[in-house]
């Protein structure tokens, strides 16, 4: 197979530089051919990549740029790229409704957190939220999950795995409307069906100033939410939300929205922690 020599940027830590990087045996690699056919591997000598425009050996891939495409058995073109987060969530295993990247992304920015911050997480379900808050909290920072079903606990280790964050993570068995262990929090996010009653508990766990973040599918939720976060009386700048999003095909003389959209899937209810006097 014919490689392209294409060099691509990397960046690592903040920094960038301009230089390739290869494919090593163990890598995840994110091999794309068109819209349709995109394929998240791990690369392992004399396994094979089968698809319905040809195939593509792991072995041909090993030792190959990173940015630069090789051809499968039927002359494909078929791009080696890096995964990104979004990569490996779009593969995970699913044992409940995701929290989607529109909601995520605006959560995590909402949040304040970053590289050290120690976060908990309630409802980890599947592990979609899980792991985007293990990639921004970064190698030195935490990510407690808390739900109360075994066996989305299971598939959201076997996620996390997958994509490498595991070690950023504490999964626990517990019900959190019974309190949280971890104390000095800088954010706890609540995917659950009444969050009011984990406000408590959220109050006690984080620290002055800090977030909570609270994800529910209903606007009757959000009611009930936003009333018992004002009554308790330790929280301000109270907003909630709700994002939409739309796609756009783009070809000359013919840009249009994309006849699918993400349109509603759950609300976003924020609010900052002050003491009370």
């Amino acid at each position: 197979m014919t490689p392209g020599r294409i060099i691509s940027r990397k960046i690592l830590g903040g920094s960038s530089y301009n230089m390739e990087r290869t494919v090593k045996e163990d890598d995840h690699v994110f091999v794309v051919i068109d819209n349709k056919r995109r394929f998240l591997i791990k690369t392992s000598p004399k396994e094979i990549l089968g698809t319905d425009k040809g195939f593509i050996k792991h072995d041909d891939l090993i030792g190959m740029s990173i940015g630069s495409y090789v051809r499968t058995s039927r002359g494909a073109k078929a791009y080696i790229l890096e995964p990104l987060l979004q990569d490996f969530v779009r593969g995970y295993k699913r044992a409940t409704q995701i929290i989607y990247p529109k909601d995520a992304g605006f959560l995590i920015y909402l949040s304040g957190i970053g590289p050290s911050s120690i976060v908990v997480e309630a409802g980890v379900g599947t592990g979609c939220l899980t792991t985007a808050l293990a990639h921004f909290v970064g190698p030195k920072g935490k990510v407690y999950g808390y739900d109360i079903d075994e066996e989305h606990l299971s598939i959201a280790r076997e996620n996390l795995e997958k994509s490498g964050y595991l070690d950023r993570v504490i999964l626990k068995n517990k019900d959190i409307r019974e309190g949280i262990d971890e104390k000095n929090i800088d954010a706890v996010f609540l995917d659950l069906p009444d969050p009011w009653n984990v406000i408590d508990h959220a109050y006690d766990a984080l620290k002055p100033s800090r977030t909570l973040l609270i994800y529910v599918p209903t606007i009757n939720q959000v009611e009930k939410t936003v009333l018992a976060i004002k009554e308790h009386g330790g929280f301000i700048d109270i907003k909630s939300y709700e994002i939409l999003l739309r796609e756009y095909i783009v070809e000359k003389g013919a840009v249009r929205p994309h006849t699918l959209m993400v349109g509603h899937t759950g609300y976003i209810i924020f609010s900052r922690k002050v003491l009370k006097v």
